[in-house]
C-alpha cells in the first residue's frame, strides 16, 4: 500500500510516496541523505558539495526539484529510489533517479546515481552521467 505526503523543506516541496514497510520518518530520512550525498559520489567529475546544493546551482530560477521516494518498477530491484524532478516554470521536465538500496533488499549506505531522463511530450533523452544535467536542462528549455 502506497502512502503520499506532503512536506515543506527549504528551496522545494516535497511528494512522496513510500512503500508500506517504510515509515514517514524513513522516507524524510532517504530523502535527506541523497540531498546531502556529496554531488563526487554519484558521479566522479562533479564537486564534493552537496547533492541537492550543486543541483539548485545547475538548474538556475526559472525551475524546481520536487523529491520523492519510489518503488522501482524493475521486480528484481524492490528497494526505494529517490526521484530528484526538476520542473522548469511548472511543467515537469527532468527525472534523476538515485538508487538507494542493494540488490538483498537492504537500504544502501551510499546512494548511486542511476538516470538522468528528459521528459517531454514529442521527445525523451537519457544520459548516462549526472553530469549531463546542464545539457539535458538547454534541452529541456528548447520548448
Amino acid at each position: 500500500m502506497r502512502r503520499a505526503f506532503l512536506i515543506c523543506l527549504t528551496f522545494s516541496s516535497i511528494i512522496v510516496s513510500a512503500q508500506a514497510t517504510l515509515t514517514d520518518d524513513d522516507v524524510v530520512k532517504l530523502i535527506y541523505h541523497v540531498q546531502q550525498a556529496p554531488a563526487s559520489q554519484l558521479d566522479s567529475a562533479l564537486p564534493p558539495i552537496a547533492f541537492e546544493k550543486w543541483s539548485l546551482l545547475q538548474i538556475g530560477r526559472d525551475a524546481t526539484i520536487n523529491w520523492a521516494v519510489r518503488e522501482a518498477d524493475v521486480p528484481r530491484l524492490n528497494y526505494p529510489w529517490v526521484e530528484a524532478g526538476v520542473s522548469i516554470q511548472g511543467r515537469p521536465r527532468i527525472v534523476i533517479l538515485i538508487a538507494c538500496g542493494t540488490s538483498k533488499g537492504k537500504l544502501a549506505e551510499k546512494p548511486a546515481f542511476y538516470s538522468l531522463e528528459l521528459l517531454r511530450d514529442d521527445d525523451s533523452a537519457r544520459w548516462l552521467h549526472l553530469r549531463d544535467l546542464p545539457t539535458a536542462l538547454r534541452k529541456a528549455r528548447e520548448h
